[in-house]
């Protein structure tokens, strides 16, 4: 069955995984890591088929309903998650906006139709209120979004994309109040920074945020097009109304006569001319001219062009609208379809999931998974924890190793520490970069690499006792832009070579250092994380 993410899902996804990251910041990455492995094995393993590959949607879905349902028993449900308290105001914004577009366009109608008996109502101000503003609206969208197709930049930097993007920023701050009088603490930080991660992963979502504020202006104007018919109905139905029409300029009945036959196509073929719009005598007996007055026009004329205007609000006001809408679904729909969770966020969730964890059973003399407890295989340098088949099938990774310790770093070493850490096998080692060579060299062996490997992951080694300078974020940002924007970036981290080995822990100071540095690249599907942990390898401890 395929699994469907709803945005809610997502809110609550990014607000567990940053509750998840400032919990590991604050040295509890040992808990983090066995309660996803412990999610994983109970849950999502089970219902695996042997030696498949890992399902990236269902299992972070599955994940996140376990994650849910602990937060509920935890905190109870009066603490709302941010997810159900953003369906909870779509839900009551859409009721609000489809009322209040009912009573203004009611209010509309009414002032339109207001009727006084002594001159009969001029059709031309009912069409250009009611039925042409709304054309126009409709033409202006059709050409955003042809600029979208073609110019994207363009589209962004509009004012009417501008003005979207403040009311969902205001939807948000109005959520924000919300959330945070139910929930405190690490929650209420969670929250705050959630929102913000939201509003600016368009990188990751696209333009998935926007199209609910979209299907909420359709919303506003199906109930503002029902208001027009039903204002319009009443009113002719409970009173007596004359319409007729007048212009200044010099405009015969034969030529409004091919107006609205014109406007009528879309229904003439359906309903008798006579009702689908007026016909020439009926249009030249209901012309007002102020002069004459209205003694001598017939009623059967003046009554002949409620229909018409009825048929233009529905055809060309409230049917778009429903479309609109049902588009506005369709494409919200197919794009949370789309979301591939490539994220390094996600990816590091899925390493905590899918990596035993490290234990060592001194009465068996042999490591085992610290939450499985099944026994694991030792290598040259260790146990050797690597992730089972469905979880590490298809996750190749190339490493690029600085030039001053790649002869230190030989791929024994290397895959046993990315195999530990990461889960994962490094299927080439690059060096990046020799002296007499620069960027340029290093990313097109980088590309014949990747051909020869399918390699999925990018591995760039550094060593964290060196603060990053400039040359180092500049390569990372010439990278990105060769790889694209969703293909995973590591940067593993080792610390100051110790002995015969440069994979030796990294140091808190170190370690803030870099995070601080990278996360100013704003850089979605970019990770960086400890090839060795603290405590190092001791198969002892």
């Amino acid at each position: 069955m395929k699994i469907r993410w709803q945005i809610k899902d997502l809110i609550d996804l990014e607000y567990f995984l940053h509750i998840d990251t400032n919990d590991i910041h604050r040295g509890r990455r040992e808990d983090i890591s066995n309660r996803d492995r412990h999610i994983f094995l109970q849950h999502i393993d089970p219902r695996l088929p042997a030696e498949s590959s890992l399902p990236r949607r269902s299992a972070i879905k599955t994940w996140l309903e376990r994650r849910r349902a602990v937060h509920q028993k935890t905190a109870g449900n009066e603490a709302a998650l941010p997810g159900e308290t953003y369906a909870e105001t779509f839900r009551l914004l859409r009721y609000a906006l489809f009322i209040f577009g009912g009573l203004s366009g009611s209010g509309l109608a009414f002032s339109l139709l207001t009727y006084t008996g002594r001159a009969p109502l001029n059709v031309s101000i009912y069409l250009a209120a009611a039925v042409f503003v709304q054309i126009l609206l409709l033409l202006l969208l059709a050409g955003l979004f042809v600029i979208r197709l073609i110019r994207p930049r363009l589209f962004y930097s509009s004012v009417v994309y501008s003005l979207v993007s403040r009311l969902i920023a205001y939807l948000f701050r109005k959520a924000k109040h919300r959330i945070t009088a139910s929930v405190s603490g690490a929650g209420r930080e969670g929250t705050s920074a959630v929102l913000g991660l939201i509003r600016g992963k368009r990188q990751i979502y696209g333009s998935l945020f926007f199209w609910p504020v979209f299907i909420l202006v359709q919303i506003f104007a199906i109930g503002f097009n029902l208001g027009i018919l039903g204002a319009t109905l009443l009113r002719v139905l409970g009173t007596d109304m004359a319409f007729g029409w007048q212009s200044t300029l010099q405009v015969s009945a034969a030529a409004v006569h091919v107006i609205v036959k014109w406007m009528a196509l879309p229904w003439s073929w359906l309903v008798p001319p006579g009702i689908a719009f007026p016909t020439l005598s009926q249009i030249e007996g209901s012309r007002l001219i102020l002069k004459d007055g209205i003694y001598h026009l017939l009623t059967h004329d003046l009554v002949a062009w409620w229909p018409f205007l009825c048929f233009a609000v529905l055809v060309y006001g409230l049917l778009p609208r429903i479309l609109l809408a049902l588009f506005g679904w369709a494409v919200q729909r197919r794009l949370l379809g789309k979301v591939d969770f490539a994220q390094a966020v996600c990816d590091q969730l899925i390493d905590r999931m899918t990596t035993p964890r490290v234990a060592f059973d001194r009465r068996a003399r042999r490591p085992a998974d610290a939450v499985s407890g099944a026994s694991l295989p030792m290598g040259e340098n260790g146990p050797l924890a690597s992730a089972p088949a469905h979880a590490v099938a298809g996750k190749k990774m190339i490493a690029l190793v600085p030039d001053d310790i790649f002869e230190h770093c030989p791929d024994a070493a290397l895959s046993a520490a990315v195999t530990r850490s990461l889960g994962g096998k490094v299927v080439a080692r690059i060096r990046a970069a020799h002296p007499e060579e620069d960027d340029a060299d290093v990313l097109d062996r980088l590309t014949a690499a990747r051909s020869e490997t399918d390699a999925t992951h990018f591995l760039l080694l550094q060593e964290a006792w060196q603060p990053p300078i400039i040359e180092d974020v500049a390569f990372i940002k010439s990278l990105r832009h060769h790889l694209g924007p969703h293909v995973p970036i590591i940067v593993g981290l080792v610390g100051r070579p110790g002995g015969d080995t440069v994979f030796t822990p990294v140091s808190p100071t170190n370690w803030n250092t870099w995070r601080g540095r990278l996360a100013a690249l704003g850089d979605p599907c970019l990770r960086l994380e400890r090839l060795i942990d603290e405590g190092g390898f001791d198969e002892n401890r």
